[in-house]
């Protein structure tokens, strides 16, 4: 009697787990399609990051540039003036230094853009980690497979639109898309003809 038993329960988990596996098998791929950038765009407060990165180049990088111009002249005129009393290692560390400053200044556009991009991203992480944290609960809930960026797509329907739901989770509301299909809308009723009167 145990053998059966035993032969029976094994029976049983065998056919759940073919049951489980063939399930598993026969899901669809959920697809859907999300824009980071767009949604990012839409966060209440983001206008402050291009006043604040504003308010960066001007107190930080324009004084830095200024200083390090000057520390260049500076060093420049301090080189050429005490050269001849100067110890030759102390000379090659000065005129290391110039070399390094005048690197810094003629390269300067592509030095601020990379300080320029962190600051950026410095200020934009708070509001990144928001859409991203949202996102992520929109695709476990809705159990998506697969998500596509918006802009790579030639054609999808809306309701694999993840923005709307990503919005609505970070209680944002989204402006109305001129690219997006119209709704249909039902005529409004007419009015009831007024009752004549006799």
């Amino acid at each position: 009697m145990k053998k059966v038993l035993v032969v029976a329960v094994a029976m049983l988990g065998f056919m759940v787990t073919g049951t489980q596996q063939a399930a598993a098998q026969t899901t669809p791929n959920k697809f859907g399609y999300f824009d980071l950038e767009y949604v990012l765009g839409q966060m209440p407060g983001i206008e402050k990051v291009d006043s604040l990165m504003q308010t960066f180049e001007r107190d930080s990088l324009n004084p830095e540039y200024q200083f390090e111009l000057e520390e260049l002249q500076r060093l420049d005129s301090t080189l050429k003036a005490d050269s001849a009393k100067m110890p030759a290692r102390l000379y090659q560390q000065r005129q290391q230094e110039q070399i390094q400053r005048y690197y810094k200044l003629q390269n300067w556009q592509q030095y601020s853009q990379q300080v320029m991009q962190a600051k950026q991203q410095e200020l934009m992480a708070p509001y990144l980690n928001k859409v991203l944290d949202a996102f992520q609960a929109v695709i476990a809930e809705g159990k998506y497979t697969y998500v596509f960026k918006r802009e790579t797509l030639w054609q999808a329907p809306p309701a694999d639109n993840l923005i709307p739901l990503v919005a609505k989770k970070l209680g944002i509301k989204l402006p109305v898309d001129p690219n997006a299909p119209a709704e249909e809308t039902k005529p409004a009723p007419k009015p009831a003809a007024p009752a004549k009167k006799n």
